[in-house]
């Protein structure tokens, strides 16, 4: 690191270079990569949306329904807007003056040019608290859209996601070729938490006549729980240790093959092979110099499925002191929740699921309150 050196001069052309006495060419060598924002810029904004229903069919159990919906627009993102030229023959070799500005190297062009979308069906059904047990559960059915999607920050959700990587449009010029299942699209979702004061013991359904000893041991428990169960999110194919070698932050993708469907039937997916890898093949070889068809966030990871719950009872000293116990279970069913596959069509273990989420955790817990 060195110290920045900071120079101004009136307004230039690109094509023309930097003016004479502005800096050191010695210090900006074409491979140097350069950010600009457009002076243009507006700002960012979200619309949001929602309609629903909401119908009380029972006593204490109310039931609703609604569509809900918001859109990005303007957002903010990047492209190379001196991309080297695409060439034709797979053998031949990328220069300097095959870009717009041929003095300068890379540069990252921050716009408003990214869309969002999300639209879902939201349905829920509460159970307000009667009789020991109040209750929530819920079902979204939705689908989330956008263009480069995560194209500022980085992902680290496993070898699956394009880790440390800018995200730049792999073609600036071809912008609705970006637009495809978010990272974090998620199709279907069911979330359902209760609390259930079990019915055994004095005070309650069953029990009422028993021992202080037995009721000691048996009742006035707590049953508390959170169910999680969801699709798997949508995944990109691209080159990983391989850079789009046309300039610029990118992974290339690579070219559908014809006739190949890219998922398999659920019931051929196995952890050595999520999806059809010999659906896709590099645009060119050994070194990516043109764009890939395959498309955004085409495939779908494994899904999530988690049951956490906590049996816990209070046991009185005095009328305001009492110890408090907890056996907590974190995925008590103990599911195996596989990480998304490999989706680097260069790497050893592509469409090759590498590993999976913490298996089931109990833990016990005591406190006195007073």
């Amino acid at each position: 690191s060195g110290a920045a050196a900071v120079s101004t001069a009136a307004a230039f052309r690109l094509q023309d270079g930097y003016p004479n006495a502005l800096l050191d060419p010695t210090s900006l060598a074409p491979t140097i990569q350069r950010r600009a924002q457009d002076p243009n810029q507006r700002s960012p904004y979200v619309q949001q949306w929602n309609l629903g229903v909401q119908y009380e069919f029972a006593a204490n159990w109310v039931a609703d329904i609604a569509y809900v919906g918001n859109k990005g627009t303007k957002l903010n993102g990047f492209r190379n807007i001196n991309q080297r030229a695409v060439i034709t023959n797979p053998n031949g070799s990328q220069s300097a003056g095959l870009r717009p500005y041929t003095a300068f190297g890379d540069i990252q062009w921050m716009e408003n040019r990214v869309l969002s979308n999300y639209e879902s069906m939201q349905a829920r059904l509460e159970r307000r608290f009667a009789a020991g047990f109040t209750g929530i559960f819920s079902y979204t059915l939705g689908k989330a859209l956008a263009e480069a999607p995560d194209h500022i920050s980085t992902s680290g959700g496993g070898p699956g996601f394009d880790t440390g990587v800018f995200k730049e449009p792999q073609n600036p010029n071809n912008l609705k070729a970006e637009r495809g299942l978010s990272e974090f699209d998620v199709k279907q979702r069911f979330v359902g938490s209760y609390v259930w004061e079990l019915p055994f013991g004095r005070g309650r359904r069953w029990g009422s006549s028993w021992s202080r000893g037995a009721d000691l041991a048996l009742g006035g428990w707590q049953l508390n729980g959170i169910h999680t169960h969801q699709g798997g999110l949508g995944m990109t194919v691209l080159f990983g240790t391989i850079p789009l070698d046309l300039g610029g932050e990118r992974r290339a993708r690579p070219n559908r093959v014809a006739g190949q469907e890219a998922e398999l039937p659920e019931s051929s997916r196995t952890r050595l092979q999520w999806f059809n890898t010999a659906a896709f093949e590099r645009a060119f070889s050994p070194s990516p110099q043109a764009f890939g068809n395959s498309g955004v966030g085409i495939l779908r990871g494994p899904g999530f499925s988690s049951i956490d719950l906590t049996l816990g009872k209070k046991f009185a000293v005095t009328e305001r002191n009492y110890f408090q116990f907890r056996t907590e279970f974190f995925n008590a069913p103990n599911f195996v929740n596989f990480f998304p596959p490999d989706t680097r069509v260069d790497a050893g273990g592509f469409g090759q699921i590498l590993g999976a989420a913490p298996a089931r955790i109990i833990q016990f817990a005591l406190k006195y309150y007073y």
